[in-house]
């Protein structure tokens, strides 16, 4: 397998604090101001899909394939399947196509792969196992909502496998928008991935087919959980026309999404700033690239301190993941498997801004592709890969871990063992040629597995 490049730049993550009401005015302004200004440079970012760490990969993709209209991706079909970042160096992995009547739609890749633990002990499945707990509670009507429910693909219903639902007698929440009238008519279904943190919420409209018999309907619908939502809902042309990112900070989340990837802002579906008691959320468009009537994807950044959460909160993820960050600027780690992925015509404005912006951020090369993956600076549960085909013309060096001659010096050749502190996927550079070390934790130390 080709080696994997690892480059570029690595800074000092930049925390975005949020002002008062006058001050987000002024952000505002010099935002569209540098909105403008991006756009002429930016490529547009065309949405592939997303790539997401499961506990059993093969379960969430038979999910995938029970209850929507997606069908398999076998690891053979190398002509249609992504080559993604985290393929290589999963234990297990499997992958789906979702479609409409129209054709293919997204991708959606699941890898399981070693995961490493917090000073707090924690590692991904324990988060996973959090959300599971957290939409079970949901389920059995002892809350309306999880904020990591606010993990989520959004869907129009078309895609929905309605009568593999009513078949299984499955669970799943279905309410209708408070806001929602005549003009608006929307209703809002939502079902839990297994295995991973994450959630698909299915959108139906006037215009969408009658897939559910409303005694099933009736029968799983909750109260609206959207707490102080002022805002009607947005117009929406595309099958796959949101992803939903929970966030500690959405001002921050949408500044950063404007700054480097010229997103467009799209306004506060719920009081903004903040208040107490109430969900808050910043919303934004994708630059899209002007053919045909495809409307822009959406991207929701959401705070929620209304609901709770089982075992372990989406703050305790945050932190684990800032801490990761901190403590290993050179390696990548299950989490960051989680990430929406996008195709761009040119990875080097997105490059060129991250480092304006000093973001941490990793370019791959996998099969020809080239990947960028970083994380929202404040928000680092928030991760996106963006992908093009051919040369990236920026001159970027790659990075060389710290710790490669103790590495080196400790590396056991006959059973491959480094006795090391646990990271997940490091990179080093020998003899002058890039090498992709996957790290798998051994009880006394990390097998190695080099790809060159």
């Amino acid at each position: 397998m080709p080696a994997f490049l690892l480059a570029l730049v690595f800074g000092s993550l930049t925390f975005w604090a949020r002002g008062d009401a006058c001050e987000e005015d002024e952000v505002k302004v010099v935002l569209l101001q540098t909105q403008v200004k991006l756009a002429a440079s930016t490529h547009s970012l065309k949405p592939l899909g997303h790539s997401f760490y499961s506990t059993d990969p093969a379960r969430s993709a038979a999910w995938w394939l029970r209850y929507s209209t997606s069908q398999p991706l076998p690891a053979e079909s190398s002509g249609s399947r992504l080559n993604l970042i985290g393929l290589a160096e999963s234990e297990e992995a499997s992958a789906v196509q979702v479609r409409d009547s129209e054709g293919p739609i997204k991708q959606l890749h699941f890898f399981k792969t070693p995961s490493s633990r917090s000073t707090d002990r924690l590692a991904m499945q324990d988060f996973v196992k959090a959300a599971e707990l957290s939409w079970d509670s949901v389920m059995h009507r002892q809350q309306l909502y999880s904020p990591w429910t606010d993990f989520h693909v959004g869907l129009k219903v078309d895609t929905m496998r309605a009568d593999h639902f009513q078949e299984d007698n499955y669970s799943f929440q279905y309410y209708i928008p408070k806001l929602a009238n005549e003009s608006w008519n929307c209703k809002v279904i939502r079902a839990y991935i297994p295995n991973t943190t994450w959630t698909v919420e299915w959108h139906a409209d006037l215009l969408s087919p009658r897939l559910l018999t409303q005694e099933l309907l009736e029968s799983r619908r909750t109260e609206d959980p959207d707490h102080c939502r002022g805002f009607e809902g947005p117009e929406m042309r595309e099958t796959w026309w949101k992803s939903t990112f929970a966030v500690a900070n959405a001002s921050a989340a949408r500044d950063f999404a404007i700054k480097v990837l010229a997103a467009v802002p799209r306004g506060e579906p719920y009081p903004w700033p903040p208040q107490p008691d109430c969900i808050a959320a910043q919303w934004v468009t994708l630059p899209g690239d002007g053919v045909g009537e495809r409307t822009p994807m959406q991207m929701h950044f959401v705070e929620d301190r209304v609901y709770s959460s089982i075992l372990h909160d989406v703050p305790e993820l945050l932190q684990h993941q800032r801490d990761f960050v901190r403590s290993h600027p050179n390696c990548i780690n299950s989490f960051m498997l989680n990430n929406l992925i996008l195709e761009t015509g040119s990875l080097d404005p997105f490059i060129r801004r991250l480092a304006e912006t000093s973001t941490p951020h990793f370019v791959f090369q996998v099969s020809g592709t080239f990947a960028l993956i970083f994380s929202f600076p404040g928000n680092e549960m928030d991760l996106w890969q963006l992908r093009r085909f051919g040369q990236v013309s920026l001159d970027s060096k790659p990075l060389i871990i710290r710790q490669e001659t103790r590495l080196l010096q400790r590396h056991v050749a006959a059973a491959g063992v480094f006795a090391v502190e646990p990271l997940v996927f490091c990179c080093l550079l020998r003899a002058e040629r890039l090498v992709t070390a996957v790290v798998l934790f051994r009880s006394m130390g990390c097998m190695l597995h080099s790809y060159s």
